[in-house]
């Protein structure tokens, strides 16, 4: 059901967003924006228009798959006049991936130049933008750091950044201690073999000037708002802890009839050292037992394959999962285990919680989870205690059944209707800020 609201003239049409790829928090911020009549554009790499090459890959068998993951790049209910397309980002994407096959470096220039044109061109428009009526421009992370922000600034425009990632001097930390720690596993922190620490610092400078710029810093967990206050300076009050959401009616709870006997855990992500790879092994090796299995669903590259134990039958390795098929897995699970090292703030956790899976996982997942109460928080980097928190659930089936419930009811109590909520309030609260400060001047003017 549509939910309507009083928008005011000096808000109407007045919000501009900025995220070139198809991230929920995006969308789902943009459908509500638009259905209340604040959105001025949303302004993104490919956005799906009918068009010819919509119908071609629609009608080619071959390219049916490539057609479906393309449906998915809309904002359901959005007047297309509103989107503002620069599918070159997505073009360069295609041609960072075909690069990487035979030069890392060339990989990487071309995902500079691909960051540095999107945030010109969002640059170049800005006084357009502001010459129609916009007031805000929020910023995923990333996006506008190096022009389009400073290019909002110029026009007069609050500037708000949504921080989709974790906080940069935590991710330095996580990778000295990784390399010390396990320096097998260090390479793999991204999952491919190939740790670019010049590409690294070059994205931890834009994010620092992101936080710099900002009017406003949205986050999604308590976790990084502490970081950015005491890291980066940022005044408490410039910044929203709002979390993300899971889609409560796609992802739901399924009959289960659990026994101690029998624990199927699943984790879902990439494979990858950042998402605590080493740890769930060895925690793996401690706590399988006739029964149990653990199911890793995610992309996994051939060195991280490499780590894998061959020939375990306890360990099934699902891949990628269909975006539709994503629902069925979770519900076909007991516990979704999560040991993240470093995080924004993970939606699977969400979708899990949704799904009625108790999720044991760590304080830098960024999630809602309530420690005994929806699931297990575990420290980062402590296979240790990960294995003593599935033992637990594995092993306790009232614990995981109350846990169950619970985790339902969290995820009720965070759906993207309440993300847009929040989001959209604070976004008025800058409007309503900038509108009060505004007559102010004129007043003292007359």
């Amino acid at each position: 059901m549509m939910r309507h609201h009083l928008t005011t003239p000096a808000e109407a049409n007045s919000v501009l967003v900025f995220c070139p790829d198809a991230r929920p928090p995006a969308y789902e911020l943009v459908q509500g924006l638009a259905e209340r009549g604040l959105l001025h554009r949303f302004v993104t790499g490919y956005h799906y228009k009918p068009g010819i090459f919509e119908r071609l890959t629609a009608a080619i068998p071959a390219t049916k798959r490539l057609h479906a993951g393309l449906k998915r790049r809309i904002v359901p209910g959005v007047d297309l006049r509103l989107i503002e397309r620069f599918p070159s980002y997505d073009l360069l994407i295609r041609a960072e991936n075909q690069a990487g096959r035979c030069s890392a470096r060339l990989r990487t220039r071309l995902a500079e130049y691909r960051t540095d044109r999107f945030d010109r061109q969002c640059a170049e428009a800005m006084p357009r933008w502001s010459a129609e009526g916009a007031k805000v421009a929020l910023f995923f992370s990333d996006v506008g750091s190096e022009f389009a922000m400073a290019a909002a600034k110029r026009c007069g425009m609050k500037v708000v950044l949504s921080m989709v990632t974790g906080h940069m001097d935590e991710e330095i930390e996580v990778l000295n201690r990784e390399r010390q720690r396990v320096p097998d596993f260090y390479p793999l922190y991204l999952g491919d073999g190939s740790l670019d620490m010049d590409e690294l610092k070059r994205l931890h400078d834009r994010r620092r000037r992101d936080l710099e710029q900002s009017d406003l810093v949205l986050v999604p967990s308590n976790h990084i708002a502490g970081l950015v206050e005491t890291r980066s300076d940022v005044p408490a009050d410039k910044i929203r802890v709002i979390p993300y959401a899971a889609n409560v009616e796609r992802f739901t709870p399924a009959s289960r009839y659990a026994t101690p006997e029998r624990c199927r855990f699943l984790f879902a992500g990439g494979i990858t050292q950042r998402k605590g790879l080493s740890d769930l092994l060895t925690a793996w090796r401690q706590v399988r037992r006739t029964g149990w299995s653990l199911t890793l669903a995610g992309e996994a590259p051939r060195r991280a394959l490499d780590k894998i134990p061959e020939g375990d039958p306890s360990i099934e390795m699902a891949g990628r999962v269909a975006y539709a098929d994503m629902p069925r897995l979770m519900a076909s699970h007991d516990v979704f285990v999560f040991p993240t090292l470093f995080e924004g703030s993970a939606v699977v956790c969400y979708e899990a919680l949704a799904s009625g899976l108790p999720v044991i996982t760590t304080p830098q997942a960024g999630s809602v989870v309530r420690h005994d109460h929806d699931g297990l928080i575990v420290p980062a980097a402590d296979s240790e205690a990960l294995a003593a928190a599935m033992l637990r659930l594995g092993g306790d089936t009232k614990l995981r059944d109350r846990f169950a419930a619970s985790a339902r009811q969290r995820a009720l109590e965070h759906t993207w209707h309440v993300y847009r909520d929040r989001t959209i309030a604070a976004v008025r609260q800058t409007i309503v800020a900038e509108n009060e400060a505004s007559q102010v001047v004129e007043e003292s003017l007359a």
